[in-house]
């Protein structure tokens, strides 16, 4: 049934990502690339666990799963990036300043760091199976929540918030919120609950880009 539900999802994904390549191609912004290129990792995530049953335990499922950790590992803080963007689009003040721009940048950088030591240098893969999905995870690696991806959250938060507060849109901070208590509650065996969050998160995003970004 799981597997299911992830081919499901495969479908959800694919729809962003096409959604995204087209306000890509509508307006090109370093902003809407970095969505699109987070969108098509997400995708690459969910339709290779839908694979894995299919595809079977061996060195063909497991080098697929190890993008699934390099996508994460490089793309899931550059989600903060494309928040910061939309708040200097929407002219929210703090978000105008070059230096802070320069900083949230560093900090980006250092967290995309913190997921690759992690999630790919210590990268040590083992299948699991849940329900009628296969899988691998890491079992190196830092212990513990995923630092970049909840301060990543936690950040678009703060973005959804902000734009709330100034242009009356609160699509992102719902969809933020969401995404964060399903990465709470999708910990161990309920992974895909996390994967919801992501569709959530991935459709407050994109109509966001639409609404600051086109």
């Amino acid at each position: 049934m799981l597997t299911v539900l992830y081919f499901i999802l495969t479908g959800l994904f694919a729809f962003l990502t096409w959604q995204a390549f087209q306000a890509n191609q509508k307006k090109r912004l370093s902003y809407t690339l970095l969505l699109l290129l987070v969108l098509a990792g997400l995708l690459y995530d969910v339709f290779v666990i839908a694979l894995g049953r299919f595809v079977g335990e061996g060195n063909l499922l497991k080098a697929l799963n190890s993008g699934r950790f390099i996508v994460h590992a490089l793309l899931t803080p550059a989600m903060m990036i494309f928040g910061f963007g939309v708040l200097r689009k929407a002219g929210v003040q703090w978000a105008q300043s070059r230096t802070t721009h320069i900083i949230l940048c560093v900090f980006v950088t250092l967290l995309i760091a913190l997921g690759a030591y992690s999630d790919i240098i210590q990268l040590d893969l083992q299948s699991r199976i849940v329900a009628d999905t296969l899988r691998y995870v890491n079992e190196g690696g830092i212990k513990g929540p995923p630092i970049p991806a909840v301060l990543s959250i936690i950040f678009l938060i703060v973005v959804g918030i902000s734009l709330w507060r100034k242009a009356g849109w609160q699509w992102l901070a719902w969809g933020a919120v969401v995404m964060f208590i399903a990465a709470g509650m999708g910990m161990g065996d309920m992974f895909y609950i996390g994967n919801l969050g992501e569709v959530a998160l991935g459709f407050a995003n994109l109509l966001t880009a639409r609404k600051f970004l086109s």
